[in-house]
């Protein structure tokens, strides 16, 4: 066999991995749509199925817990724009009201504000079963770095060498999940123990958004020949997530059981938040 075809041979075997590694995710997906909302997008998921996540109408953005099949509007007081971004197992849910983020506990119905000491901005995205709270915050220089909030203590999580950090994720375990950018590009990360490693989705341009609470599968993103689609990564398979007819689907949450919620751009422009079951 010529060098040529040695070659031919390698990517084309190279070719089949990257296809077995990938598949189109079987499963229902369900279209949620706050009532009366401009738009819909649904951000996490528990155990329980409670679903938060954010939507907008004339009067500004507003927060959302859909429970038991009924709507309720999540505003942090006093804001205008307010978005519910994760929810625990124990009722839980973190999210952000510019410029403070906020942790809102559906047992006592009480809020509390979060914000990153000096920061701008903050914006905790998820919170694990502990209560430990995970996201990002802009420091007065418009500069993006992650952070940990756990037992009343904040910490940067920022991997070497990174211009921009993005926590996205949380597990029990409180090991932190998100992406950054280095030397000019962005790549996956998980923290644990101290450490950083990098994590390598099969696909193009992929985001990781989320985790479940054991911080075996992930969900994100990623730019595929027909546009942008979901995933769900599982046990090194990359589950493709795209809801039926959409032009764009975003995958942001996952719980303990599996089921995966985000949101789609309908062939009209419309956003919309779903649920995905397998």
């Amino acid at each position: 066999m010529t060098a040529r075809a040695l070659q031919y041979l390698s990517l084309f075997l190279c070719f089949l991995a990257v296809c077995a590694s990938r598949g189109v995710a079987q499963g229902s997906y369900t279209q949620l749509d706050f009532p009366s909302a401009l738009m819909t997008q649904a951000n996490g998921i528990n155990r329980a199925g409670a679903i938060v996540g954010t939507y907008t109408d004339t009067a500004g953005g507003h927060g959302f817990l859909l429970q038991n099949g009924v709507y309720s509007t999540l505003d942090y007081p006093g804001a205008q724009y307010s978005y519910a971004q994760g929810i625990n197992d124990n009722g839980q849910i973190v999210g952000l009201a510019e410029p403070v983020g906020y942790l809102f506990d559906l047992n006592s119905q009480s809020f509390t504000s979060i914000q990153y000491p000096g920061a701008l901005y903050s914006y905790p995205v998820a919170i694990n079963n502990a209560g430990t709270t995970a996201g990002y915050f802009q420091t007065t220089h418009l500069i993006y770095q992650g952070f940990e909030l756990a037992n009343l203590a904040y910490t940067e999580i920022r991997p070497p060498h990174s211009t921009a950090t993005f926590v996205t994720g949380i597990d029990t375990a409180g090991d932190v999940f998100g992406y950054a950018q280095i030397n000019g590009s962005y790549s996956n990360f998980v923290f644990r123990q101290g450490k950083f490693r990098t994590i390598t989705i099969p696909a193009s341009a992929a985001f990781v958004l989320g985790t479940n609470p054991a911080g075996t599968a992930l969900v994100g993103y990623y730019q595929a020949l027909t546009g942008i689609v979901g995933f769900a990564y599982h046990n090194g398979v990359l589950h493709t997530l795209s809801f039926p007819g959409a032009i764009t689907t975003i995958a942001s949450g996952i719980s303990a059981t599996g089921e995966v919620v985000g949101y789609f751009i309908d062939s009209k422009y419309g956003t919309h938040g779903f649920v995905w079951k397998p």
